[in-house]
């Protein structure tokens, strides 16, 4: 067996234990759950809609992962497990990118990858996070050096639009970048953005065809004005920049490679990353940031971040006129070094894994509970759109427009910033009448007669309990989901009345 596939082997059984123990039980988040629902509806026939008998409508966020999702939803599989394990899958397929994509192993990149708790949590969220990860390290990471491996860089090409709505610019912005660390017109990078630009132009032909729009619903819903979004998403980036690059140093190693590796084949592609960082970093910034912990948009470039550091290091190394053992022991002790610095942040981070993971885990159960109690043509309203209605099967009205045309439409709400939550209708959702409203994530109570923590009410869910409509059609209830524990939330009247719900008038 050689050294390499041994290497390979031994950071894939550190990754898979890693993400197996601390990730995989805190995941999917929440909005998994989203593409979950649509693909079921699709492999039953219903098309591609959030809730059955409605018109089609893009609330998921990927076709691509929505179509590799399919098949397993068509012969019974479990989709969140599902999800993981593909998502497991290309998380091994990353790291084999980025340590053996290229003539020399880059064996401090893929362990810094391992050591970064953001891209092993988003690797198995659900979505296509991982998926996108994947495709990014193959493209920048991949030396293009037999017919092989250029066929594969020219289905990325493909595959990227497909895979996320900013994915067209990633091979836009690595063919800049080639081309101007090379310093010469790249005959590949051209194709692959004729090839890029060909499957965003049938994805959009798709698109206006069956959904009769030009813009994905649930894009639409989280696009912010520039001017509101770009300063703190370059804040999130530099955020994710600092934790994802050991403080700085990773980073700083980098850029030291960008600047200092000759324009060789090599030195070229290193160039390449760095500047490729420069250039998409601020795209995915547009975005505003997430409201997911562990920066979900930025994780994709964690692959190309890491193995341009591991081409710093050696930029650093390389003009020392060290004997071999010598320079293997400072490589070693470096990137030791560089590894615990990665890991420092887990004790801020991991925290915040376990909470987000305990609040899904929460709407799901709910969901499952509320399944079993109440009849499948309930109707519910409610912000948390994904593992509860997943779970309960539920007809569902998302209060911040995901899977909703008109709330997705409308102007954003300057007066908070929420990534994702800045869209909301509380007069249009009354109007629809829903029999249950799902308010401040759904507050569990040890008794009925506990009140109702009002203080807890979303800033996007108060033009619902404001308007006067609200008081006089819907009841504070408490439903039972065990001894000593019950769910509030508010049902209409007549609906609360058929439950045989007592309810009170909400204050």
């Amino acid at each position: 067996m050689s050294q390499r596939l041994v290497g390979l082997l031994l950071l894939w059984t550190a990754f898979a234990v890693l993400v197996w123990t601390i990730c995989v039980p805190r995941t999917p988040v929440d909005d998994a759950y989203i593409t979950f629902r649509y693909v079921q509806h699709l492999v039953t026939g219903q098309g591609l809609v959030f809730n059955a008998g409605e018109a089609p409508l893009e609330g998921y966020s990927s076709l691509l992962w929505l179509l590799v999702l399919a098949p397993f939803a068509r012969v019974g599989l479990d989709l969140p497990l599902v999800a993981q394990l593909l998502g497991l899958a290309l998380g091994l397929g990353t790291l084999a990118a980025v340590a053996l994509g290229d003539a020399k192993p880059r064996w401090l990149g893929a362990a810094g990858l391992i050591a970064c708790l953001p891209w092993l949590y988003h690797t198995v969220n659900g979505l296509e996070t991982g998926l996108v990860a994947c495709l990014l390290a193959v493209m920048t990471c991949v030396a293009a050096d037999t017919r092989g491996k250029r066929r594969l860089l020219f289905a990325v090409a493909l595959l990227l639009p497909l895979a996320r709505p900013e994915g067209l610019l990633a091979v836009l912005a690595w063919g800049a970048a080639t081309q101007l660390a090379a310093r010469r017109w790249q005959r590949d990078a051209i194709f692959q953005a004729v090839l890029a630009l060909t499957a965003f132009a049938a994805q959009l032909a798709f698109r206006l065809a069956y959904h009769h729009a030009w813009i994905a619903n649930s894009a639409r819903a989280k696009m912010l004005p520039l001017g509101m979004a770009l300063p703190p998403g370059l804040l999130d980036l530099g955020r994710f920049l600092l934790v994802a690059s050991g403080f700085g140093v990773a980073l700083a190693l980098a850029v030291w490679a960008g600047v200092r590796r000759p324009v060789t084949r090599g030195g070229s592609q290193a160039r390449a990353r760095v500047i490729f960082l420069a250039l998409f970093g601020p795209v995915l910034a547009t975005s505003g940031g997430d409201s997911f912990p562990l920066w979900r948009f930025f994780v994709p470039l964690a692959p190309v971040l890491l193995t341009a550091v591991d081409d710093g290091l050696r930029a650093v190394l390389a003009p020392r006129p060290w004997p071999p053992r010598t320079r293997i022991l400072v490589h070693s002790l470096l990137s030791v070094v560089l590894v615990c610095m990665l890991l420092a942040p887990w004790r801020v981070l991991l925290p915040m894994v376990a909470l987000e993971g305990d609040w899904v885990a929460r709407w799901a159960a709910i969901g499952e509970r509320l399944g079993q109690l109440l009849p499948p043509s309930t109707r519910i309203a409610l912000a948390p759109a994904g593992a509860l209605p997943y779970r309960s099967q539920f007809q569902a009205l998302d209060l911040l427009g995901l899977n909703d045309r008109h709330i997705a439409q409308l102007p954003a709400d300057t007066h908070y910033f929420y990534p994702g939550h800045q869209r909301h209708d509380g007069p249009y959702v009354l109007a629809q009448q829903p029999d249950l409203l799902f308010l401040a994530n759904g507050p569990l109570v040890p008794s009925p007669s506990t009140p109702f923590p009002w203080q807890e009410v979303r800033v996007y869910e108060q033009d619902i309990v404001r308007n006067p409509r609200f008081r006089e059609d819907y009841r504070l209830v408490a439903v039972p989901l065990r001894p000593g524990l019950f769910l509030q939330l508010f049902a209409r009247t007549d609906f609360a009345a058929k439950q045989g719900w007592p309810g009170t008038v909400p204050l």
